[in-house]
């Protein structure tokens, strides 16, 4: 008397990990991708207590100059 009325479930999966190598990031996407590969494997910047480090603070401006320049580029693209 304890049948199941509804399918098993259906085991987890994840979507497959898409390299860089198959397709190109966007300038914005590459200086993110930047400054998180350094502050992921950074021993000062890992630490919530130290701060940043000189290179991370670089690399998060160089991001915000890319993402200001891509917004230039398009609200001078609209009409």
């Amino acid at each position: 008397m304890d049948e199941r009325r509804e399918p098993p479930p259906q085991p987890v999966t994840r979507p497959p990990v898409i390299t860089s190598a198959a397709g190109k990031l966007s300038p914005l996407q590459q200086a993110y991708s930047r400054y998180v590969t350094h502050t992921t494997n950074c021993d000062v910047c890992r630490d919530i207590d130290r701060g940043r480090c000189e290179d991370s603070e670089r690399l998060w401006n160089a991001y915000r100059a890319q993402g200001d320049e891509a917004y230039r580029r398009l609200s001078e693209e609209a009409p």
